[in-house]
């Protein structure tokens, strides 16, 4: 179908696309003003801005589809610096537009999407790995856990206290408060333990 670039209305043209690419495709409305952007989400968290025009001279005239992260996968890009750009003529079929989406935009573009839901699975592992390591060493110490800084820690006292942080690359910091005789017996079995000699 053709269309003329000033009547060209996003919207419609994204929900004609999506149809085009097939099952699990929708479309959303954009946040520019006057229907000329929308967006193309896929099954797989594809999130495709569709902008008429752009901030490139090279983009004016033309109609730019740009592979965007959600939100909750923004911060697990594989590569942060990458671009999933494409640039058709507003005159193209829906049915032609989503050939080129499925030639020139999707390869790289899904790709880069498969490897920032990998990411942030391993990420969600590791976090419930130390969920579970923090409540063990509250229930242990008779703690309790509270949050500093963004971050859970346990702390606890009275007899000794101090505070315990599990960081995300899975290593424990523990900080202890003791009488000075109690942090003495402590250092002798810690070298103990680790092969060393008496304090």
């Amino acid at each position: 179908m053709e269309r003329g670039t000033q009547a060209l209305d996003v919207r419609q043209l994204a929900t004609e696309i999506a149809e085009g690419l097939g099952d699990g495709w929708s479309s959303l409305p954009g946040h520019h003003a006057d229907n000329c952007g929308a967006f193309l989400v896929g099954p797989a968290g594809e999130l495709i801005q569709i902008r008429y025009g752009g901030w490139q001279a090279r983009y004016q005239g033309r109609l730019v589809l740009y592979g965007t992260f959600a939100a909750e996968l923004r911060r697990f890009e594989p590569n942060p610096g990458a671009r999933y750009v494409i640039t058709v003529s507003p005159t193209s079929s829906a049915a032609r537009i989503a050939k080129e989406i499925t030639r020139r935009l999707l390869p790289e573009y899904q790709e880069a999407i498969h490897g920032a839901c990998d990411r942030r699975a391993a990420a969600e592992d590791l976090r419930h790995r130390r969920d579970q390591l923090m409540r063990q060493l509250m229930h242990a110490l008779d703690g309790e856990i509270v949050e500093r800084r963004g971050e859970p820690v346990v702390v606890f006292g009275p007899c000794a206290s101090g505070t315990v942080q599990v960081h995300d690359d899975e290593t424990v910091e523990l900080r202890v408060r003791f009488l000075d005789a109690d942090a003495v017996t402590l250092a002798r079995r810690v070298g103990m333990n680790r092969g060393g000699s008496d304090v």
